[in-house]
C-alpha cells in the first residue's frame, strides 16, 4: 500500500474496453495511477505487481466471476488493505449482500454518474486510508499493552458487565469469550485473600467516586499465580459516569525485588542467612533473652587454611565445600537427639558470615554442657572427609565461643570476643573450641597495644631492615641481597617480622610500611654499587595487600627515582597464593612492571598452587625454592625430589633458581648437584645489619 504522501494506484478490472475507458478518463489526476485488467485471472497477476490502493471491480465477466475474484483478492497478503469496490448494472439485494459477504468495501451500479464518480473513488481512497491507519494504531497499542503487560477494562455503572480488552483477557488466560464479564466472575479470578482489599477498594469506588490504586494477587485459568497492580479513574462525560482501570502485570517485578530482598539477606552459595541478617537475628535473640531472663550461646567458626584448597583444587572446589560445611553445621545444631526435649531446635540460627567463616547463635540453651556438645559436634562433622566430584578434600575447623549475658550484653562485643577466643583456638593448635576469657581478653588488648605502636613506629623510625647476603654457587660470592624488616620496639626490644607482621597484614598498615621498606631498600642497594665495584641484586619482598595495590607500579617507579637505582638491580618477590587470585589482573600487573625493567621472583615455590599454566603466562626471572624443601633434603627423599624437580623446571624455563634456609654444607652439595646456581641461608650468612654488611662487602 502507499504510504499518506504518495500516489494512489487504482486497478480497474472491466471485460468492456468502453468502460474501462471512462473510468480511465474520468480518473485522470497526477496522484493517481492506473492500471487495468480485462478479467478476474489477469487482475490476479496485475494486483500481485501493483498493490493497488482501490480496486474497481466489475461482477459480470467471462470465466471468472468479479465475486469469485473478489474473494481471492481478499484472501492474498495485500488483500485486505485495499479496497474493493464492486461495479455492476445488477441491483439485487442479495447481490449486494453477496458482495460484502466476499469482502467487498463498497458498492457502485452502472450507468456510473461521471461528474461524482472521481469523488466517489477518492472519497473511499481517504476513507480506507483512515481504517488502516486507526488498525496500525490499534495494532501498535495492542502490541505495546502486551509488551508492557498492560491491560484495560471499564464498567459504565448501569451495565452488568465489565468490558475487558483483549489483552486482559490474555493475562488471564481466557480465550474464545466476550469482552464483556461480571463482576462476579471478576472476583472469583481474584486471590482468596486478597478478595476483601479488592472488594473494599471496588465498593468505595461506587459509592464515594473515589479511584483507588492497589495490588492483588490473580490466578489465572491455568492456575498460575499472577500479581496485579489495578489503577482506576472515575470519569464523567455527557452526564454519565463511568469507572475505567489499568492492570499491569507485576509478577515478574515483584519477583525480582524478592530476588533482589533475599540476596541482600541470604548468601547465595549457601543459603544460609548473610552477615547483615545474621546482625538483626542476633539483636532480636538477645532482646527475647533479656525479657526471659535466658543465656544465648555465640559459635564463631572458622575453616582451617581454607585458602590452601582454593589454591590447590580452585574455586569451584571451595565453593563446593563451603556449601557442604553449611549443610553439616546445620545438622550438627539439631540436637534431638543429644539434648533433653524442651529445646526448641527453630531459635537456634546458623549463618554465614563471611568467606569461610560462619555462626551459630544458641538461644534456650543454658548448660555449658550442651553448647560443648554442639561446638564438638560441629568439630567432627567438619573433620569428615568432603567428597567432591573427582577430590576428597579433607579440613578441619576452629570454634570461639562467647556467652550472653557472661562476657557482654551487647551484639559487637559478643561477636568480637567470639572472633578473640576462635583466634585463641587456631594458636592453641587449631581444630578445636575455646570460651572467651578475661585472658583472652588481656591477649586481644595486647594486639590491639601493637598495632597501635606499630601505627607510630614508621614515624618515629622504628622500623629497620636486615639485609641477608644471597651467593652465587660457583664461587660462593656475593650477588645480591634480601630485604628483611626488623622492629626496633622501644620497651620490646628488637621484634623478628613473626611478631607483627600478621597485625601489620589485617590491619593495612603493611601497605605504608612496604612502601617505607621498598625505597630504604632501593636506596641501600644504590649506595653499595656506588662503593663497591660490582652491583648488588636487591629483592624485596611483596605481601599479597602490596601486591593488590592499585598503585603498586607508581610505588615501585617512585622508589627508583628517589634511589637511583639501576632497575635491573631490583628484584621483587610475590607469594604464589598473591599472583593467582586474579590471572587477568595479575598478568597486567606484572606486564607493567616488567616494563620498568626490573625483575620478579616467586617466593615459597611449591608451597602453593604450582601452576605451570602461570609460569608460562606471567613474566617471571626467578623461582626460590622454599626452606620446608630444604631442610630435610638430605634425610628425606620425597623433599628432594620436590626441591630437585622445582630446579629442573626453572633451569628448562630458563629462570635463575634461589635456594632459602640452606644450613648445612649437605645441603649445599645437594642442591648443587641438582642445578640449583643461587643460594640463601644461615650456612652463608644470618640477616645482618646495614653496617655488617659494609664490613662484608669490603
Amino acid at each position: 500500500m502507499n504510504d499518506i504522501n504518495t500516489l494512489y494506484t487504482v486497478l480497474i478490472v472491466d471485460d468492456d474496453p468502453g468502460i474501462r475507458m471512462l473510468m480511465k478518463h474520468a480518473l485522470q489526476d497526477k496522484e493517481l495511477t492506473v492500471f487495468e485488467a480485462t478479467c478476474g485471472d489477469q487482475a490476479l497477476q496485475v494486483f500481485q505487481k501493483v498493490s493497488p490502493d482501490i480496486v474497481l471491480l466489475d461482477v459480470t465477466m467471462p470465466g471468472m466471476s468479479g465475486f469469485e475474484c473478489c474473494q481471492l483478492l481478499r484472501s492474498s497478503d495485500m488483500g485486505a488493505q485495499c479496497a474493493i469496490v464492486m461495479v455492476t448494472a445488477l441491483d439485487k439485494p442479495e447481490d449486494i449482500e453477496t458482495a460484502f459477504e466476499v469482502g467487498a468495501t463498497d458498492f457502485m451500479t452502472k450507468p456510473l454518474k461521471w461528474p461524482l464518480f472521481k469523488h466517489r473513488v477518492r472519497y473511499i481512497l481517504k476513507a480506507n486510508k483512515t481504517l488502516l491507519e486507526l488498525s496500525r494504531n490499534q495494532s501498535k497499542l495492542s502490541k505495546a499493552q502486551s509488551i508492557a503487560r498492560l491491560g484495560y477494562w471499564e464498567w459504565d455503572y448501569k451495565s452488568g458487565f465489565i468490558e475487558c480488552s483483549a489483552e486482559l483477557l490474555s493475562m488471564l488466560g481466557i480465550k474464545n469469550i466476550n469482552t464483556s464479564v461480571k463482576y462476579r466472575s471478576v472476583l472469583k479470578c481474584i486471590h482468596p485473600e486478597d478478595r476483601r482489599l479488592f472488594n473494599s477498594a471496588f465498593r468505595q469506588a461506587l459509592r464515594e467516586n473515589k479511584s483507588y490504586d492497589i495490588e492483588y494477587r490473580v490466578r489465572r485459568a491455568d492456575d498460575e499465580i499472577i500479581i496485579f497492580h489495578d489503577r482506576t479513574d472515575i470519569i464523567e462525560e455527557y452526564g454519565y459516569k463511568r469507572i475505567i482501570g489499568t492492570l499491569h502485570d507485576i509478577t515478574s517485578q515483584k519477583n525480582t525485588e524478592k530476588e533482589i530482598s533475599y540476596y541482600a539477606y541470604y548468601d547465595t552459595l549457601t543459603k544460609l542467612p548473610n552477615r547483615r541478617l545474621f546482625l538483626d537475628q542476633f539483636e532480636a535473640s538477645l532482646s527475647m533473652a533479656r525479657r526471659r531472663d535466658e543465656k544465648v550461646s555465640l559459635l564463631f567458626i572458622d575453616l582451617d587454611h581454607f585458602k590452601n584448597i582454593n589454591d590447590s583444587y580452585g574455586h569451584h572446589v571451595g565453593d563446593q565445600v563451603l556449601t557442604q560445611t553449611a549443610s553439616r553445621i546445620k545438622n550438627s545444631v539439631r540436637m534431638s537427639d543429644v539434648i533433653s526435649v524442651g529445646i526448641d531446635d527453630s531459635q537456634n540460627k546458623v549463618a554465614r558470615l563471611a568467606g569461610d567463616e560462619f555462626t551459630v547463635l544458641l538461644c534456650e540453651v543454658n548448660a555449658v554442657d550442651n553448647v560443648v556438645t554442639i561446638a564438638q559436634r560441629v568439630l567432627d562433622s567438619l573433620s569428615q572427609p568432603f567428597i567432591l566430584d573427582s577430590h576428597t578434600v579433607y579440613i578441619t575447623a576452629t570454634v570461639g565461643i562467647a556467652l550472653y549475658p557472661d562476657d557482654s550484653d551487647n551484639v559487637q562485643e559478643l561477636l568480637q570476643n567470639a572472633d578473640v577466643a576462635m583466634y585463641h583456638a587456631k594458636e592453641s593448635g587449631r581444630n578445636n573450641y575455646q570460651f572467651f576469657s578475661e585472658e583472652l581478653n588481656v591477649y586481644h588488648k595486647n594486639r590491639l597495644s601493637i598495632e597501635n605502636d606499630l601505627r607510630s613506629a614508621l614515624f618515629n623510625n622504628e622500623l629497620v631492615i636486615y639485609y641477608q647476603p644471597q651467593f652465587n654457587g660457583e664461587d660462593k660470592e656475593i650477588i645480591g641481597f634480601e630485604a628483611l624488616l626488623r622492629w626496633n620496639h622501644p620497651t620490646k626490644g628488637l621484634l623478628s617480622p613473626d611478631k607483627f607482621m600478621s597485625i601489620a597484614e589485617s590491619s593495612g598498615l603493611i601497605v605504608p610500611i612496604g612502601a617505607w621498606v621498598l625505597e630504604e631498600a632501593c636506596k641501600q642497594a644504590h649506595e653499595w654499587s656506588q662503593k663497591s665495584t660490582k652491583s648488588y641484586r636487591m629483592a624485596v619482598n611483596l605481601s599479597a595487600l602490596q601486591f593488590s595495590h592499585k598503585n603498586l607500579s607508581e610505588q615501585v617507579l617512585s622508589a627508583l627515582e628517589v634511589s637511583g637505582l639501576d632497575p635491573s638491580l631490583l628484584e621483587l618477590e610475590i607469594t604464589e597464593s598473591a599472583i593467582i587470585q586474579n590471572v587477568n589482573e595479575t598478568l597486567k600487573l606484572l606486564v607493567s612492571l616488567k616494563s620498568l625493567g626490573i625483575n620478579l621472583a616467586i617466593d615459597d615455590f611449591g608451597t602453593g598452587y604450582s601452576s605451570l599454566s602461570y609460569l608460562k603466562k606471567f613474566p617471571i626471572d626467578t623461582l626460590k625454592v622454599d626452606k620446608s624443601f630444604v631442610d630435610e633434603i638430605v634425610t628425606n627423599k620425597k623433599d628432594a625430589a620436590i626441591a630437585q624437580t622445582i630446579l629442573q623446571l626453572a633451569n628448562n624455563l630458563g629462570l635463575l633458581s634461589v635456594a632459602e634456609g640452606v644450613e648445612t654444607k649437605e645441603q649445599v652439595e645437594g642442591l648443587t648437584n641438582m642445578g640449583c646456581t643461587q643460594f640463601q641461608g644461615f650456612f652463608f650468612s644470618k640477616p645482618l645489619p646495614v653496617e655488617l654488611i659494609d664490613l662484608l662487602i669490603k
